[in-house]
């Protein structure tokens, strides 16, 4: 069975369902689409341990408020992985992070950033990469977020598909997805008729990939899904709520993201 190779465009108007939309600062607000539960305050798993406020941001913008598209969409200071599509054209985006303590230290990839201030351009290329802001307090504790970047469209490295899990497993350091991957199928080729979709399965195909570390996973249903704290709790979960389709996103050979499958979006 062949795989439909598609743009994270496409993906993004299947996940999100809506275009990006402006802050009111300016920026676009990185975080939850609120169809998905925040585990924040006592939507908390309570096997999720809770960071320091010294070592957390309070907010997150980016400077590609026309074109950014994130998954989550609102931004909530316990969630630490996002990933962000961006126009094709679009070189040199930038991060504002804004700590809750002001004593705290912010580096992007690195470099020291002051809170509420601009970070240093990202250089983009057709590769995926990953950006890393990193909040120490003067303790020395610290908190790392990391968000995907990425170019849309981009066929060669970012791809969605759709199927059935046989299982998660662990081999050597990484985790691992088996899954039954299937057809995609969009019905029209405009925004509002393009993220209509059908799913198709006609043979069983085995597709093996490692799971990353920071992967976004979501169990459940398309009208109930609750975001798993790691992928221990999404492995417990995902054979208890329902069908275990899903849809799931990776760059290169490793899965970014997954989350419950419903047609027609």
């Amino acid at each position: 069975m062949t795989k439909r190779i598609l743009s994270l465009l496409v993906a993004s108007i299947l996940v999100l369902c809506c275009a990006a939309a402006l802050a009111d600062d300016g920026g676009y607000n990185i975080g939850y689409n609120t169809n998905y539960t925040p585990i924040t305050g006592n939507n908390r798993p309570a096997n999720m341990a809770t960071p320091s406020n010294s070592t957390l941001l309070s907010t997150l913008t980016h400077n590609c408020p026309n074109t950014g598209i994130m998954l989550p969409k609102t931004f909530s200071p316990y969630e630490t992985t996002y990933l962000l599509t961006v126009a094709n054209w679009v070189s040199r985006p930038t991060f504002t992070p804004v700590a809750m303590d002001p004593s705290s230290t912010i580096t992007v990839n690195g470099q020291v950033v002051k809170s509420g201030g601009t970070s240093q351009a990202i250089p983009m290329t057709d590769e995926p990469q990953a950006v890393t802001i990193r909040v120490t307090n003067v303790s020395g504790a610290s908190t790392t977020y990391t968000i995907y970047l990425q170019r849309r469209p981009s066929e060669k490295r970012t791809r969605i598909s759709a199927g059935y899990i046989n299982r998660i497993y662990q081999k050597g350091s990484d985790m691992r997805i088996d899954a039954d991957l299937g057809n995609i199928k969009y019905l029209g080729t405009t925004y509002q008729e393009g993220n209509r979709s059908t799913f198709t399965n006609n043979s069983t195909d085995g597709y093996d990939y490692v799971v990353d570390p920071n992967c976004i996973l979501y169990y459940g249903t398309k009208y109930n899904p609750i975001r798993a704290a790691d992928i221990n709790e999404f492995m417990y979960n995902y054979r208890n709520t329902g069908s275990n389709l899903y849809t799931i996103i990776y760059i290169e050979d490793e899965i970014v993201c997954v989350l419950p499958y419903g047609a027609d979006y």
